[in-house]
């Protein structure tokens, strides 16, 4: 269990107090199969050298850790969205690194139109049992495509009750987009993380992984 504590915005007389409870953790061996489509951001935003480069980076390694039961497709999204890795085994590393290697950035955001591709995509793939989920890699800029952020959330909760969920990870973020990629990973039934290093990136995806991919 762990506590904080902070005065009140609204209200100087009160404090707020968040309490956080780790939930059930499994096994790495006990993970279930895994039906993964990479949402990733290849905007103009994503250029610089802490966001795309970092993205692909820290994905290699979660691409290390997969198996032979495991599907990867990605999907990305600037001023368009298209499928860059059809469903793939998750033994194929070189097949999926060579796609991560072939990014790049530029472009306007059509943030709506990639998620709605990387769901349509996770449907093809799905594994009846496993677990089927989006994760996205962004740095938050959903600026061209959906009409707001409720339409966003709206979908994602719809796709979460159909089965498939949604883990958001943010590259170099500003203070209001990462406050959205942890409304619509709540909405996901997943998990929001900020990855500043490939550090990060390692504990997040490989130290944490069954625990970032089974909520």
């Amino acid at each position: 269990v762990t506590t904080e504590t902070a005065p009140t915005p609204w209200n100087p007389d009160t404090h707020l107090l968040a309490i956080g409870i780790k939930g059930y953790d499994i096994k790495r061996n006990k993970r279930p199969a895994a039906n993964l489509v990479f949402l990733i951001d290849v905007s103009g935003s994503m250029r610089s050298a802490n966001k795309l480069p970092l993205l692909v980076s820290s994905l290699k390694l979660l691409a290390n850790e997969l198996t032979a039961d495991d599907r990867v497709s990605m999907v990305v999204y600037a001023g368009a969205a298209g499928v860059v890795l059809e469903p793939t085994r998750g033994d194929q590393t070189a097949a999926i690194t060579e796609a991560l290697d072939k990014l790049r950035a530029g472009g306007s955001t059509a943030g709506g139109a990639g998620l709605r591709l990387a769901y349509a995509t996770a449907e093809m793939a799905r594994i009846e049992g496993g677990i089927n989920r989006v994760i996205l890699a962004t740095d938050g800029d959903f600026n061209v495509g959906m009409a707001s952020v409720d339409a966003i959330k709206e979908m994602i909760e719809a796709k979460r009750e159909g089965g498939i969920q949604l883990t958001a990870l943010g590259f170099c973020a500003g203070n209001y987009n990462e406050a959205l990629m942890e409304q619509i990973a709540d909405v996901g039934n997943g998990s929001y993380a900020y990855i500043d290093s490939l550090k990060e990136g390692h504990k997040v995806l490989v130290q944490e992984m069954a625990s970032t991919l089974f909520t």
